[in-house]
């Protein structure tokens, strides 16, 4: 024999989806970080990506202080070092030889290798026998 329900059953209550917050950057600093991404990629590698920026006062002038980031297609990557920019030209406040150190450990992570045969796996084509 089957029960009839007479109240209405509640259906499963699910979490609303929700957009992050966009970042609070001025128009100023988004064309920094452009302007500072740009450089990079143009001068010193295709895979550094300015991703923060603080401004600063170095003996009363404005300066921004941006960090770069190493970021390999796969989305993996780490923090690399520091970019000064004074309003006019960009400069390395980390030395060179810890910027390739440091480049040197995350290439050598075995989770980002893993990910990036993950990756390379999943865009070959398959080969015709």
């Amino acid at each position: 024999m089957v029960k009839q329900v007479t109240e209405r059953m509640r259906q499963k209550l699910r979490k609303a989806t929700h957009r992050k917050p966009k970042p609070d950057i001025s128009e100023q600093e988004d064309e920094i970080l452009r302007a500072a991404t740009l450089e990079l990629v143009t001068r010193h590698g295709g895979h550094f990506v300015a991703t923060g920026l603080r401004e600063t006062r170095i003996k009363g002038i404005r300066v921004w202080i941006i960090t770069v980031t190493l970021r390999y297609t796969t989305g993996f990557g780490g923090y690399v070092g520091d970019l000064l920019y004074d309003g006019e030209k960009f400069t390395f406040l980390t030395e060179q030889s810890v910027i390739d150190e440091r480049v040197r450990q995350i290439a050598a992570d075995p989770e980002s290798v893993r990910q990036w045969n993950e990756y390379r796996a999943s865009t070959l084509r398959p080969r015709k026998t």
